[in-house]
């Protein structure tokens, strides 16, 4: 699959007639075929609604992406969830656009923003941690194809640079006064070279034999990761290895967690990859088309915490915040959060035998639920014995590319969109089958997809505001990954992941939000689940026995849950 790319800079065109649109049945079948991929429930009618099928949001997202990649026709989430949206329905909608399409009505690329206001993740974040705020990361280090175009490249990464603000955000702290942001202008001509500045970087490492290279690799990615700053406006760098014209080189793409999540991956390498094979072609009018601007998106936060619709879940939130979400630490300190960093953090996995994993997915299907759901819930079953409690408080981390907040097109945005979630695991009596109904129930059940929680929070009316934020955050977080294998869209000029460690991507003295985060995987067909703690607050075998009593709760649930059969 390759991205979009739009005329540009300067004012829209009219394309003229261009090429035949689609027809329906084509647009239809393909449709069709993306969305096998995804559905949980592959017995489903498929003439019946999209939130039928058993499909997430991120897969809508995903799916987003794919129709404006394949017919230029850009979608809203919203519409892909209303109940009258089926395939055949979605077929029609994205040929009537089709016909009809003319160049996006957007800003030019490289266009500045702000100062706005920052993303209620970001406020938290920039509050909890304390000095230097440069070193906290998102990183990956790829395999370059050889005889990559040097001035191709810059170019291609100056295209994407300016065609995605999140990657030229600063942060401007001001004493006594909320944090705003900024991007940076960026200019769309003249050489890209003297445009980017420290944004790209070329290291010769030609001279260097094949056993040599490994070690030179590793030890400039290990560098770059604490040559961010947000406050300096510095939130991206890209580093190109180059092994000469027969050898594979590398690229280290590293950009601050300010202003990427591990959703933003999959669009910039798509838009990087068509770029530079754009250029390589030709076509010198190549620019990869964003959507809502990240700091318009945070705009339109704030904004949303201020209408009737948004403080019409204030209700709903302050009664999660009521529910217990106590950890009691083996070691009690006066201040925890002074020695949960990242320096004192460590980690149990527990992987299970494909055969669980394999239930796991033919339960979830049998429950209309997503596999996370059933791995959260055993969590808070666990939980929920520990405590001797009837419900406990769970943080979940969420994609967050909510589009109805204002008019927003997120699909191909690039930011830090990714929210924390209070939820409530109602664990009272009931049978097995009960206790998971309330928990897919009230996941299912969440205002806005769990946006609303934050902006309310961070920029709510005082009265709201201060009810959310007197609840701390829950001692345990929940993220479930599922399966990233095909998460990135890896092409020919980034064929691979590179053998080489990118480094540490936090600084040690990191505060981690949460004391335990529980990280749950299914790569491969098995389920991993990633316990992290501090050491300095939870002992080891503490942490291996919660483990266990949830591999316990899972498998119990499992069995209880099995589709009876016919």
């Amino acid at each position: 699959m390759t991205a979009p790319v739009h005329p540009g800079p300067g004012p829209a065109a009219d394309p003229g007639p261009g090429p035949a649109a689609p027809a329906v049945d084509e647009i239809r079948a393909r449709l069709a075929a993306w969305l096998a991929e995804a559905v949980l429930v592959p017995e489903a009618d498929p003439t019946a609604p999209l939130r039928d099928l058993g499909v997430d949001s991120l897969d809508l997202i995903r799916l987003t992406r794919r129709i404006e990649a394949a017919f230029g026709v850009r979608l809203g989430l919203r519409e892909l969830f209303a109940p009258e949206t089926t395939t055949d329905r979605l077929a029609g909608l994205v040929a009537e656009r089709a016909a009809r399409r003319r160049s996006a009505d957007a800003a030019p690329p490289g266009t500045g923003h702000g100062p706005v206001v920052l993303t209620p993740s970001q406020e938290q974040a920039w509050e909890e941690q304390t000095g230097d705020r440069g070193h906290w990361n998102q990183a990956m280090l790829f395999t370059t194809r050889p005889g990559i175009d040097p001035d191709l490249f810059a170019e291609a990464v100056r295209r994407l640079v300016a065609g995605h603000a999140s990657l030229r955000l600063a942060v401007e702290a001001r004493p006594a006064r909320r944090p705003r942001q900024t991007a940076e202008a960026i200019a769309a001509d003249g050489p890209p070279a003297e445009v980017l500045g420290d944004v790209l970087d070329i290291v010769d490492i030609s001279e260097l034999a094949d056993a040599e290279l490994p070690a030179a690799v590793t030890l400039r990615c290990a560098i770059e990761q604490r040559s961010l700053d947000p406050r300096a406006g510095r939130v991206a760098r890209f580093v190109r290895f180059d092994a000469g014209p027969a050898r594979p080189g590398r690229l280290l793409i590293a950009v601050h967690q300010l202003a990427f999540d591990m959703v933003s991956w999959s669009v910039l390498l798509e838009d990087l990859e068509e770029l530079y094979t754009a250029l390589e072609s030709g076509r010198d009018d190549a620019w990869c088309g964003e959507g809502t601007p990240y700091p318009r998106w945070a705009e339109a936060l704030a904004a949303h915490a201020r209408t009737p619709e948004a403080e019409a879940e204030a209700e709903w939130w302050t009664e999660v915040a009521r529910t217990p979400a106590t950890l009691p630490p083996d070691h009690p300190v006066e201040d925890p959060r002074a020695v949960n960093t990242a320096a004192t953090a460590a980690t149990h996995t527990e992987e299970f035998p494909r055969e669980l994993t394999a239930r796991l997915h033919t339960a979830a299907r049998a429950h209309r639920a997503h596999p996370g759901d059933l791995v959260l819930h055993a969590l808070g079953e666990t939980l929920a014995g520990l405590l001797d409690e009837p419900a406990v408080r769970v943080d979940i981390l969420r994609h967050g590319r909510e589009e109805a907040v204002g008019d927003s097109h997120l699909a191909r945005t690039t930011g830090w969109f990714t929210t924390t979630v209070p939820v409530r695991l109602d664990l009272t009596p009931g049978t097995p089958a009960e206790r998971l109904a309330r928990t897919v129930g009230h996941l299912a059940a969440l205002p806005g997809g769990g946006v609303g929680h934050g902006a309310l929070a961070r920029h709510g009316r005082p009265r709201i505001s201060a009810a959310l934020r007197a609840a701390p955050p829950s001692d345990v977080s929940f993220d479930f990954e599922g399966d990233d294998v095909d998460a990135l869209p890896l092409g020919a000029l980034l064929p691979d992941l590179a053998p080489e460690p990118v480094g540490d991507i936090t600084a040690p003295h990191w505060v981690r939000p949460h004391l335990v985060e529980v990280i749950a995987t299914t790569d491969d067909g098995v389920l991993r689940v990633e316990w992290w703690y501090s050491t300095a607050l939870h002992e080891e075998a503490t942490v291996r026995d919660l483990a266990a009593r949830h591999r316990a709760a899972l498998t119990a649930l499992l069995d209880a849950a099995a589709p009876t059969a016919p």
